[in-house]
């Protein structure tokens, strides 16, 4: 079974969320789901060009109420 591990980086600004996005997914296994919340809306943009360049693939992006935004990533 994949497992699902969260990280919370609200509060946190760009480059900050996506070097310990990119620690955290050291950890992972394949097939593991991250989901990352976050409030800086950098992520929207950086994100995904990250997830191009490594070993996940972004699952889900959607905004919430006070500009959090919600990911969800998969290890490939």
């Amino acid at each position: 079974m994949n497992a699902q591990y969260e990280i919370n980086l609200v509060g946190y600004r760009c480059p900050i969320p996506i070097l310990k996005i990119k620690k955290k997914i050291e950890t992972l296994s394949k097939g593991d789901y991250l989901h990352v919340k976050a409030s800086d809306p950098m992520i929207k943009v950086d994100l995904p060009l990250f997830c191009k360049d490594s070993k996940c693939r972004l699952i889900s992006m959607k905004e919430e109420k006070d500009d959090i935004i919600i990911c969800t990533l998969e290890l490939i």
